[in-house]
């Protein structure tokens, strides 16, 4: 072979040579990373809190901004007397070690009761003056709202921590201070049904929200019908009031007057005052 032509043939074989380990120490096209699917929106239904039915009704805000209770608007006796009412609730319902509650509940009717039967005979005369012999009418409503309050069932659990603190409190102290501490025991017996109707406000809004995204596949109701307000006791009246004196209503004047009575309508069915015997 002819020297030229193996020169020829060797510069041939180094430039595909050299190409190929050109190729080869070439960076390779990096792919596009695939793109991510899209967030995953979360489509669970919110759930009342505590356990609570949906579509339950709850009480208005008042101007003060607490939600409208029966326990609205009471002198110290009827504040007393709720308080009593509040303390049997949770002597049926509160149970534990040694159910705590049912145990003050007895001690306290019997520690106090003279207090107690004074602030019942007050609270009478307050509804005698106010709505004559249909009186004890008003009353029992008033007292069968008062008790549905205190029984809701899903606050019991929150509840009952607070009545067997209160309980607690009012017997270690005088008979002769209970009217002064009622209103401030009812307020706080009443916090834990003030911070659930929060919740469950909160609740509706979070549905109401729920439904505004999802309401093409799914309908459900988040505007339930508010509780009515439930009737305010009356006005405190002195001792020593007979029918017949200066500023008596008509409706006590006349037996057997009729009497208008707003009644609310609540889910629960009425209690009664129950003594708890002890075991």
């Amino acid at each position: 072979m002819p020297p030229r032509t193996v020169v020829r043939r060797f510069c041939e074989f180094a430039s595909v040579t050299a190409l190929a380990l050109i190729a080869g120490c070439s960076t390779p096209e990096k792919k596009a990373p695939p793109t991510p699917p899209p967030p995953v929106v979360p489509t669970i239904k919110p759930l009342p809190p505590m356990g609570a039915v949906e579509e339950m009704g709850i009480p208005d805000v008042g101007e003060d901004g607490k939600y409208l209770t029966p326990n609205r608007g009471v002198t110290a006796n009827t504040a007393l007397w709720h308080v009593r009412m509040a303390l049997n609730v949770a002597a049926l319902s509160c149970h534990g070690v040694n159910e705590p509650a049912r145990i003050q509940y007895n001690r306290i009717l019997h520690v106090h009761e003279a207090a107690l039967r004074e602030a019942n005979a007050a609270v009478d005369r307050n509804y005698y003056v106010a709505y004559g012999q249909g009186g004890l009418k008003a009353r029992e409503l008033l007292n069968t709202v008062v008790y549905n309050f205190f029984a809701l069932p899903p606050v019991t659990k929150s509840f009952c921590p607070v009545a067997i603190e209160v309980g607690a409190k009012i017997l270690a102290m005088p008979s002769n201070q209970l009217l002064a501490y009622a209103p401030e025991a009812l307020t706080q017996l009443e916090k834990p049904f003030q911070e659930f109707y929060a919740a469950y406000a909160d609740y509706l809004r979070r549905l109401a929200e729920w439904q505004s995204r999802f309401g093409g596949t799914v309908s459900v109701v988040v505007s339930p019908t508010p509780l009515p307000p439930p009737p305010t006791p009356p006005r405190e009246i002195a001792a020593g009031f007979a029918p017949g004196a200066p500023g008596t209503p008509p409706s006590a004047l006349v037996p057997g007057a009729p009497v208008r009575v707003e009644v609310p309508t609540f889910p629960l069915t009425p209690m009664r005052e129950t003594f708890i015997p002890a075991q």
